[in-house]
């Protein structure tokens, strides 16, 4: 039972002939209302989470937060197709750059190397901060990426490399023997060991003979500078050597006039001299030698017989 004495709450039971007092009535009355309020909400709020927010608590954000979250998996999806055309277009300048590396003899690029080295390794992205949809576009756009760059870099090197070899090559062509260097006659047997026509033994013949009157105009087979012009006081008589570079020389004996001088520099084609019969020799011809590192070749493997000087100096001009 309870009861109040002077604004003081009692309270006393039939099985105890006792009165004792309740202190702090209001604080604890309110303590416990306020628990139980606080304890009801988080329960609501709790059940709202887990059941999708039916009660509709900051739907609009969370709507808006919904909408963005499409529009940038939209723009991923739609980076991720572009970035595929690229890498197609990427493929395809790669394909044509073996072609053109293959033109200027240069060994094509394989394609571990083409993947620039990322091949096998894969870019994860943190699923804690993404839904698995984007975390999964976001890992393909950045291997995309990643992939493309490496690449892109291996195509620049290779790019880099066909324009240095170009030029390279512009050099090595034009210094190349590769014109018959008078018109005339010559045996397709003469290079290697052969009976000397004045000697009457066998002897290696490391040139080539191209027979035709004296005073028949000589020309440079390629670019280069004169090495040596002027007798060379044995049977080769008066003689030019051109060093072309690039391991190549080459060699005109038996001359009778010369028309150039050691260290200038001539062209394939220029006049250098006249065929005559100076030194060991049987008749008028020209002795012709290529060497490339010091060892003669065979000169008719640099031969383009069905090109004249004349008319090779007439293409060059029409350029």
């Amino acid at each position: 039972m309870f009861g109040k004495l002077k604004n003081k709450t009692f309270y006393y039971t039939d099985n105890f002939l006792q009165m004792r007092r309740i202190r702090w009535v209001r604080l604890k009355l309110t303590g416990l209302t306020l628990g139980t309020v606080v304890l009801c909400i988080g329960i609501l709020l709790t059940v709202n989470s887990l059941y999708n927010n039916f009660l509709g608590l900051g739907n609009s954000r969370l709507q808006k937060l919904t909408e963005e979250n499409k529009v940038l998996q939209n723009q991923l999806s739609s980076m991720i197709d572009q970035l595929e055309q690229i890498e197609g277009s990427v493929n395809k300048i790669s394909d044509q750059g073996n072609q053109l590396r293959l033109l200027i003899d240069l060994p094509k690029v394989d394609e571990e190397t083409q993947s620039g080295g990322t091949g096998g390794t894969i870019l994860e992205t943190d699923l804690s901060i993404t839904s698995d949809s984007s975390a999964h576009l976001l890992t393909t756009a950045k291997n995309l990426l990643r992939a493309l760059s490496g690449e892109i870099k291996v195509q620049e090197q290779s790019y880099e490399q066909i324009v240095n070899r170009t030029e390279y090559n512009k050099g090595y062509f034009a210094s190349l023997p590769a014109i018959k260097p008078m018109n005339g006659f010559y045996s397709t047997k003469e290079f290697g060991l052969r009976l000397h026509p004045v000697l009457g033994i066998k002897k290696i013949h490391e040139g080539l003979d191209i027979v035709n009157d004296v005073g028949t105009p000589v020309n440079a087979t390629g670019d280069g500078i004169v090495q040596l012009a002027g007798h060379t006081g044995g049977g080769f008589g008066y003689a030019i050597v051109i060093n072309h570079g690039y391991g190549y020389q080459t060699v005109y004996a038996h001359l009778s006039k010369i028309i150039v001088r050691e260290g200038q520099r001539v062209k394939r084609g220029d006049p250098i001299a006249k065929s005559g019969k100076s030194g060991l020799v049987s008749g008028p011809h020209l002795h012709y030698e290529v060497r490339h590192n010091g060892i003669s070749q065979n000169p008719m493997d640099f031969f383009f017989d069905d090109l004249s000087i004349g008319e090779y100096r007439k293409q060059i001009a029409s350029r």
